[in-house]
């Protein structure tokens, strides 16, 4: 069975090579305050409506945060939508099983969130969420595969 939506197998290196810097990068930036100088943007104006204290400070701005947190929702999206190198139906079974666990698992932790976590704590634990049900099922995945593979590798040694 051919599924045309997934990516070639190629792709997952390309995906781990954006996820793994951006996802450090970010952590980085969440808990020292690290940023690229050069991601620097500074307007100089001084009296239009984005400017100061307002909802939209367009005025001055660091986009280190922005660039690398696309960069780790592309590189999230390459390595959990890329083929293996040998996809068949099992295989697609255990992802389809594995997205399902993933999506399952984030509605209850936003649930919880919901519930039990207020204020600033709440905005960044929602940041944390858009990465979160992807990393789930890649780690999901992952995990199923590395069972199955151990599962076959017992069976062929008997």
């Amino acid at each position: 069975m051919k599924i045309k939506m997934l990516l070639p197998n190629r792709y997952k290196v390309i995906g781990w090579c954006l996820t793994l810097p951006s996802f450090v990068i970010i952590m980085l930036y969440m808990y020292i305050d690290f940023s690229f100088p050069f991601l620097n943007y500074s307007s100089g104006k001084k009296d239009n409506l984005f400017n100061g204290e307002t909802l939209f400070n367009l005025s001055t701005n660091n986009f280190t945060d922005e660039i690398f947190g696309v960069l780790l929702i592309t590189g999230l999206l390459l390595v959990a939508f890329s083929r293996e190198k040998h996809e068949d139906e099992r295989i697609l079974k255990l992802r389809l099983e594995s997205l399902l666990w993933a999506v399952l698992i984030n509605s209850i932790l936003v649930m919880l969130a919901i519930v039990l976590i207020y204020g600033s704590m709440f905005l960044q634990v929602m940041v944390y969420n858009m990465c979160t049900t992807l990393i789930i099922f890649i780690a999901r995945f992952n995990y199923l595969m590395y069972r199955e593979n151990k599962k076959l590798n017992k069976e062929g040694a008997i």
